[in-house]
C-alpha cells in the first residue's frame, strides 16, 4: 500500500525565510521612510496679512494705543482670551479688533463700521467721520 501524498507547505531545507519578512520589513521601511519625510517639512510660515481697507492704514496694524490717542477713550474695551475688541462711537460706530501677531503685542487685524441704525458702514468712512466729530483738543 502507498502512503499518502505530503502537502508541505513550509522552505525546504536549506531555503531562506527572507521571503516571509519581506513585506513586513518593506511596510516598517516606507513607515520610517515617512516620518523621516515629516521632519523634513518646513514649519508654516504665516501669511502675510490682507492690505487695510481705505482709510484704516493708520489704525490697521498697529497697537490699541494708536487708536486710544487717536479717537479718545473707547466705548466698549472687550477682552476674550487672547483678543481685544475696542469699541468707538459718535455718528458712526465703530469696532476695531485686535489679535497677537509673532507673539508679539496684540495689533488691529480688522475693523467693521454701522451708522447707529445698524446700516453696515464703511470702517475707513466711520474712521474719518470719528476723527472729525472729535471736540479739539485744547492747549
Amino acid at each position: 500500500m502507498l502512503a499518502p501524498p505530503t502537502i508541505f507547505s513550509g522552505p525546504a531545507a536549506g531555503e531562506r525565510t527572507a521571503h516571509r519578512h519581506g513585506p513586513a520589513r518593506l511596510a516598517l521601511a516606507l513607515l520610517a521612510l515617512v516620518l523621516l519625510a515629516g521632519c523634513a517639512t518646513r514649519p508654516p510660515v504665516e501669511a502675510p496679512p490682507p492690505p487695510p481697507p481705505p482709510g484704516m492704514e493708520r489704525l490697521i496694524g498697529q497697537p490699541a494705543e494708536t487708536a486710544l490717542q487717536l479717537l479718545g477713550p473707547a466705548r466698549l474695551d472687550r477682552r476674550e482670551g487672547p483678543a481685544r475688541q475696542l469699541q468707538f462711537a459718535g455718528p458712526c460706530i465703530l469696532d476695531i479688533f485686535y489679535y497677537p501677531r509673532n507673539g508679539q503685542v496684540s495689533i488691529a487685524t480688522h475693523a467693521e463700521a454701522r451708522l447707529p441704525s445698524g446700516v453696515a458702514s464703511s470702517p475707513g468712512d466711520c474712521f474719518e467721520a470719528l476723527l472729525q466729530s472729535r471736540p479739539a483738543r485744547g492747549g
